[in-house]
């Protein structure tokens, strides 16, 4: 091997390892797997377009609850509010309260409050008086849809939720940053010491 290789082997064996890790698989920072429900006139609903249709995505880890929706009427006077709902106690959260454009679309951004030992099953949008002093949806149901529990029940027969909402929202940037700054730390230590030990193999070749 000439003097030139050797001198720069160790640096191309780093560049290797560099190229490796950063090619390597990064751990998986999903803010969880959101639960989509679908949006219909239902059983319960009794009030407005029985054509319209929807969607609500939660996001549990974010606290965050979108709704989407066509073919609703647009209000004046009064406002759609989202509740979640645990059929069985008929215990009921708001996500919020919006209303629909010109055209019937909804596109709303909710947020889910803290949230622990609670089984939801029901999603149901009602039709709210603007001002609004009652803390209970009213008995004027649009759209809505059910899905699987979230929670399982206890010894007491009560319903345990297996996700536990934050008061305040976490940081949802990139959870891996301080992971790839550590390993980058490390591979340009590699490389500096690799540097320097070809750096000293070619003057020992040289002064041969």
């Amino acid at each position: 091997m000439s003097a030139v290789a050797s001198r720069w082997a160790p640096l191309l064996i780093a560049a290797v390892v560099l190229s490796v890790a950063l090619a390597s698989p990064r751990p998986s920072h999903a803010n969880g797997v959101p639960t989509l429900v679908e949006l219909s006139y239902i059983d319960l609903s009794n009030w407005g377009p029985q054509g319209a249709t929807g969607e609500l995505e939660l996001i549990f880890a974010e606290g965050i609850a979108n709704v989407t929706a066509q073919g609703m009427e647009t209000l004046s006077g009064l406002r759609y509010q989202g509740w979640l709902v645990n059929s069985e106690s008929n215990d009921a959260i708001s996500i919020g309260r919006f209303n629909a454009d010109v055209l019937g679309n909804v596109l709303f951004q909710g947020v889910l409050p803290p949230i622990a030992d609670f089984g939801f099953d029901l999603f149901i949008i009602t039709v709210e008086p603007e001002p609004d002093e009652a803390p209970q949806p009213t008995t004027d149901r649009s759209i809505g849809g059910t899905f699987s529990l979230i929670g399982d029940s206890s010894a007491d027969g009560s319903s345990e939720a297996t996700i536990s909402q934050p008061s305040q929202l976490p940081n949802t940037g990139d959870p891996t940053l301080i992971t790839d700054l550590g390993r980058f730390g490390l591979l340009i230590g590699v490389m500096t010491v690799s540097v320097i030990v070809g750096m000293r193999l070619g003057r020992r070749r040289t002064s041969r």
